[in-house]
């Protein structure tokens, strides 16, 4: 897993391999127990992860960490709750049409910056930029080559949780904005609003047209 913050990567264990235990978390992160409990108090205080306590064998209970049903929505962006209620007044009052429109005439302003910053990038390197710009937005992104010219893009954060729960168009016109931008087939597998931990992406070579 990239170098991000300590408490980002255990957020994103969590959300990757589900319910830890302190000894797992500590063998993961590479650092001592009670120093992932000390990450564990924090989030646990901004409501990002919880405990599951269970009972052992013999002895006294153990607990198991999770994160919340709430962390996608604090760990995309500090204005969830207002995005949350716009997004939803558009939807309940009949204006979804707008908040489609603007879903995608912004998509098509970031294809055009993408493709500009992507210009001068030779294409077998192209997918590299493009997952480094995600990083500097916050998506969290982990990459790997799955041989054959072909990828997997996994993307442990969405920005835009609270509009696509809502207005499913913005995870289509992502996954469309990836293989416009690459010039490659696209295919969305896991979507956080589904349920999912994850975004994922399958990336491959674009088949051959008949």
């Amino acid at each position: 897993m990239q170098e991000y913050p300590t408490e980002t990567r255990l957020i994103l264990l969590l959300k990757e391999k589900g319910q830890r235990s302190l000894q797992d978390l500590s063998q993961d992160l590479g650092i001592s127990k009670m120093g992932v409990l000390n990450h564990i108090k924090q989030l646990e205080s901004r409501g990002l992860i919880r405990r599951i306590q269970k009972k052992g064998r013999v002895g006294r209970p153990y607990y198991l960490f999770a994160v919340t049903e709430d962390s996608k929505e604090n760990l995309a962006n500090s204005n969830a709750w207002m995005l949350q209620s716009l997004v939803s007044y558009l939807k309940e009052t009949g204006h979804s049409d707008l908040m489609e429109h603007f879903l995608k005439d912004r998509y098509e302003q970031i294809r055009i910056d993408y493709e500009k910053k992507l210009s001068h990038t030779a294409k077998g390197q192209k997918i590299q930029e493009l997952v480094r710009m995600r990083e500097d937005e916050s998506y969290f992104p982990v990459l790997k080559d799955t041989g054959h010219d072909s990828f997997d893009l996994q993307e442990f954060n969405c920005p835009i949780y609270q509009i696509a729960r809502y207005f499913g168009i913005a995870c289509n016109l992502e996954t469309r904005l990836f293989s416009s931008v690459l010039d490659m087939d696209v295919e969305s597998t896991h979507r956080q609003v589904d349920g999912h931990g994850v975004c994922r992406f399958i990336i491959r070579p674009r088949s051959e047209k008949e």
